[in-house]
């Protein structure tokens, strides 16, 4: 369910992209969250996740990788991980200063022993990200699930992103998302912080929250959509590039 998180590592990659050989390298990055935010709801139930990124790119703009986190949804089938496949194309125009994402990811939770439907989706988004002076740049996505979590039905989203970059290591970054369809899904949601980069480790606090509340947001837990500031920290492993 990461879909920003992929997004943001493929982001951070062009650059590296830009001066790999034909074959492309790998980037990755593990990180320690005080809360898994999905769109402004928690999939930890207000705890910390440990979560890791592996990431394919090729200077074409061609990429795919694989994120992983933990979940905490107190379900019966005590569902403890996610994954995400994805795969996509980095369209550029404009000299570099616009970017196309089109991106397919597949979620899973592979030990979920929940009875019912799968928890499993497909997600298809679109992010088209500007860069409107060396400070500046927005980004806006439009995604879409043809079948939810637990066969909840067809969910849409459309979500805004802006940084400004204070200096070299420090960005301003500011978040603005509406879901709507299935069942249980819609929200909206927002976010407001901070990301720091220093050497290989990141560091990011912002504060995040969405329209629900205790009484119209998730029945058997009641804080996932509650207010929080949340803490990342994130270590960036060395690139490492292939050779034809």
């Amino acid at each position: 369910m990461k879909t920003f998180a992929a997004l943001v590592c493929a982001a951070l990659a062009l650059p590296i992209a830009a001066h790999a050989g034909p074959a492309g390298g790998l980037f990755a990055f593990v990180d320690e969250t005080s809360d898994y935010r999905y769109q402004g709801a928690s999939n930890t139930d207000g705890k910390p996740a440990l979560q890791a990124n592996l990431h394919y790119f090729r200077p074409d703009g061609w990429y795919a990788g694989l994120f992983a986190s933990q979940v905490d949804f107190k379900d019966p089938g005590r569902t403890s991980y996610e994954l995400d496949w994805y795969g996509g194309k980095n369209l550029e125009f404009a000299g570099g200063r616009t970017e196309l994402k089109l991106q397919l990811m597949y979620t899973a939770f592979p030990d979920n022993r929940t009875f019912g439907p799968t928890y499993d989706f497909l997600t298809d988004q679109v992010a088209l990200k500007h860069a409107w002076t060396k400070k500046l740049s927005t980004s806006t996505l439009v995604a879409f699930v043809p079948e939810g979590s637990y066969r909840s039905g067809k969910v849409w989203r459309v979500e805004g992103d802006a940084d400004y970059a204070l200096t070299p290591a420090l960005t301003l970054k500011a978040q603005l998302g509406d879901q709507w369809g299935g069942r249980g899904h819609t929200r909206a949601y927002w976010s407001l912080g901070g990301a720091w980069r220093w050497k290989s480790l990141g560091f990011e606090l912002k504060y995040v929250d969405t329209d629900r509340t205790r009484a119209n947001c998730n029945p058997f837990l009641p804080r996932t959509c509650d207010p929080a500031v949340v803490a990342t920290v994130t270590a960036y492993l060395p690139p490492l590039m292939f050779k034809p």
